[in-house]
């Protein structure tokens, strides 16, 4: 039997279909341990489970497959076109999930095991307290900006010259309170993101994959690990053109007889990992150890521009990521192995 199931917060619809296609039950439960516990006890036996990729959709993943069903990972991005009706509903979408699962059409999300799960939550919690901070700080230059306040010539306003003058510069009352608060919040926030920070430091030192991506020129440790965490097994991809389009790195083609055409990159790819390669591209070009992505980047700056070139350099370290895990090797350049010194 085959077991589509359209999978929302408060509840999730489900349709069950035989091997010739023919609808066998639907029906209704809350997507809650105990509606998942009793939708899995009146599961045919050796069914089969397609959901999509979600929030709720991952909870009822790992709560199926930790008891022994076997659960499909929809991509919902390409599961879209299949599912296009006048009429949408969300019985007919755990209808066509069923249907796909059935005929082997379904487009499947990769799922990495439960080690490497856990590793993308850390990284992504680091990222989203990360990005809390920033907001935080966005709004701290806002009110200073509103009362005309020029802020000291320091590297890092929010460093302790920076932070000190924060603490004591003069606003009107309710901006005072204001910054108060949200310089409150940034200690919090710094404290959490350093505690995190602390755990991941310790998990790269012990992680022979991270320190291998280390050593390629700047890509640190958090980077190393949000890269593992995202790529899961490096063996899906049978080429490096394959991983490069993974990350988001690759313009999008368009060819017709004679005439090919490249345009942006493709956004419909792992947003994190794009991320991760282009920040450390960034780092490598403006470090001060002479490497070969900063030569591919001031060869390509002198006719692109910064922003392409940045991503056309970002595509090299991807391949270079790619080559480094798929050999099971420290990076080389110029024939010498650079390995990493340090975890900061």
């Amino acid at each position: 039997m085959y077991v589509g199931s359209d999978v929302h917060k408060k509840n999730s619809n489900y349709t069950i279909v035989d091997g010739q296609g023919t609808e066998v039950e639907k029906g209704r439960f809350p997507t809650t341990c105990e509606g998942l516990n009793e939708f899995a006890s009146e599961l045919p036996e050796g069914a089969k489970v397609a959901i999509e990729a979600s929030t709720s959709g991952i909870f009822v993943y790992e709560y199926l497959d930790e008891r022994g069903i076997e659960v499909h990972l929809a991509h919902p991005v390409y599961v879209k076109p299949f599912a296009k009706k006048h009429v949408k509903t969300d019985n007919v979408d755990a209808g066509v999930l069923a249907q796909l699962l059935r005929m082997d059409y379904l487009p499947e999300s990769y799922v990495p095991g439960k080690e490497i799960r856990d590793l993308r939550t850390l990284v992504r919690h680091r990222a989203s307290l990360v990005r809390l901070r920033t907001s935080i700080k966005n709004r701290v230059h806002a009110l200073l900006t509103i009362e005309g306040v020029q802020p000291p010539k320091v590297s890092d306003i929010f460093g302790r010259k920076g932070m000190e003058f924060l603490r004591e510069v003069k606003l009107r009352q309710s901006r005072r309170t204001a910054l108060d608060n949200y310089l409150e919040v940034l200690g919090v926030l710094n404290a959490a993101i350093k505690r995190v920070e602390t755990i991941l430091r310790e998990k790269a030192k012990v992680t022979e994959e991270a320190r291998w991506l280390m050593s390629i020129v700047g890509i640190g440790f958090h980077n190393a690990l949000l890269a593992l965490s995202e790529i899961g097994e490096i063996e899906r991809f049978s080429k490096p053109k394959s991983f490069v389009c993974y990350a988001g790195l690759a313009p999008k083609v368009e060819q017709s007889g004679d005439y090919t055409r490249y345009g942006h990159i493709n956004k419909h790819s792992n947003g994190f990992l794009r991320w991760a390669l282009i920040q450390s591209t960034r780092a490598a070009v403006h470090s001060s150890k002479p490497n070969r992505f900063q030569r591919i980047y001031r060869r390509l700056k002198a006719r692109r521009g910064e922003k392409v070139a940045i991503v056309a350099t970002a595509r090299h370290m991807a391949e270079s990521v790619y080559w480094v895990l798929t050999k099971r090797e420290y990076y080389k350049e110029e024939n010498k192995a650079i390995r990493a010194s340090s975890f900061s």
